[in-house]
């Protein structure tokens, strides 16, 4: 956005200014290293100790030192490393006969807070001083982007081998705010009062991904749009949180009108939860509800174990329910092992055992002492009817192998 690069670069002249009246305060970063065995870190011999220290500059430094001469700094606080990039201004620190850098604030975006050739800016001026005032009259009045007349040096231009600036916009605070924020839209927010009202229910987020789209210099974490989000609330902080599906939720009867309360959302286009060698455990004092507009499934080798106090219902819509044991066996009313089990019908085997049955009897023929009687009972015709209705047995809806 122009506005940022306008007031960068006001930024950027006040502090160039006052790095040339201040003795050894601000330099710029020439080189960061990143790996021990980074060209840098084997030529100064830092080792791994040396892994996101900074090679840098003096912004009052106008000699004509070549980059390899160039001194190290080390990050200020070993805790917590949040590395500069090429062309940065960095405060130096001396302790002790070495140097430690910190980053400077007041930048407009999280994700850079300078320009590409600002080294060429700075160092790539005539060493007269007549020179040097004219030419960073011109910087100062055109903005730092302009470059100076004697040229420049592609090789210090640009953020790094693989830096590119990205539109990301700073997070907006909350009193007594604690904030951690980096330069690509990850953050983690303390707060106590970040709710419409700014009343005190203490809230964590921690947020990996702005949303897409942000087009203002400030932004808020979006529990919905974000990449992906943690959020722990508490108190009666209503959580803004809109379903990711079309599904009714017909069986989660007591889902919540409102998410109110001490709570913890995770959301992302996709959550993977693992537990590589003990149990997972799920436990809920009230109902635990599986929404999706997709299949469930659940893909086990050792069982599947439900027991319930209440009832348990299965409703398909309509849909067909398919138990397939693949040859094993189905218990309906009594565990396996129980004694006194009994066995459920074959409807096609039954239908035809009985019509055969009673084509049987409708032909049988019966011996008395009168001789032999016709063939065929006097209730033929009954027979026959049944015969015709034997269909009925069936179900139309369970079938079984």
């Amino acid at each position: 956005m122009e506005s940022s690069r306008v007031a960068i670069s006001k930024n950027l002249n006040n502090i160039i200014d006052g790095g040339r009246r201040d003795n050894k305060l601000y330099a710029v970063v020439y080189d960061v290293i990143t790996k021990e065995d980074d060209d840098l870190a084997v030529s100064k011999d830092v080792g791994v100790g040396g892994i996101g220290s900074v090679q840098f500059r003096f912004i009052n430094n106008k000699s004509a030192t070549t980059s390899e001469d160039l001194p190290i700094a080390y990050p200020l606080n070993k805790n917590l490393t949040t590395l500069p990039v090429r062309n940065e201004i960095v405060i130096i620190h001396e302790f002790g006969g070495s140097y430690h850098y910190s980053r400077l604030g007041g930048d407009i975006t999280p994700n850079i807070n300078t320009f590409s050739n600002l080294i060429s800016q700075i160092f790539g001026i005539s060493t007269t001083s007549e020179s040097n005032s004219k030419n960073y009259q011109n910087v100062s009045q055109t903005g730092i982007t302009e470059k100076s007349n004697t040229g420049t040096n592609s090789e210090t231009d640009g953020y790094g081998t693989y830096f590119n600036p990205q539109n990301i916009s700073k997070l907006r605070l909350y009193e007594g705010d604690t904030l951690l924020e980096s330069r690509f839209g990850q953050s983690i927010r303390l707060s106590g009062y970040n709710n419409p009202n700014n009343e005190f229910y203490p809230t964590i987020t921690i947020r990996n991904g702005q949303q897409p789209n942000i087009e203002t210099q400030q932004t808020e974490e979006n529990i919905n749009n974000d990449g992906g989000i943690i959020f722990l609330s508490s108190g009666d902080r209503l959580l803004n949180y809109t379903l990711p599906t079309t599904n009714k939720k017909e069986s989660f009867f007591n889902y919540p009108n409102e998410l109110r309360g001490n709570q913890i959302l995770l959301n992302s286009d996709r959550i993977i939860l693992s537990a590589k060698t003990e149990q997972m455990i799920f436990a809920a004092k009230q109902d635990i509800g599986f929404i999706t507009d997709s299949v469930f499934s659940i893909d086990t080798t050792q069982g599947i174990n439900i027991t319930s106090e209440g009832q348990i219902d299965l409703d398909s819509k309509g849909k067909t329910i398919t138990l397939d044991t693949g040859g094993g066996k189905i218990n309906l009313g009594f565990k396996a092992g129980d004694s006194g089990i009994d066995y459920a019908v074959k409807g096609k085997a039954l239908q035809n055992i009985l019509r055969d049955f009673m084509e049987v009897v409708g032909q049988q023929i019966m011996i008395t002492p009168a001789g032999q009687t016709a063939p065929g009972a006097t209730n033929k015709a009954k027979l026959s009817t049944l015969i015709e209705r034997l269909g009925e047995i069936l179900s139309e809806n369970v079938q079984l192998k």
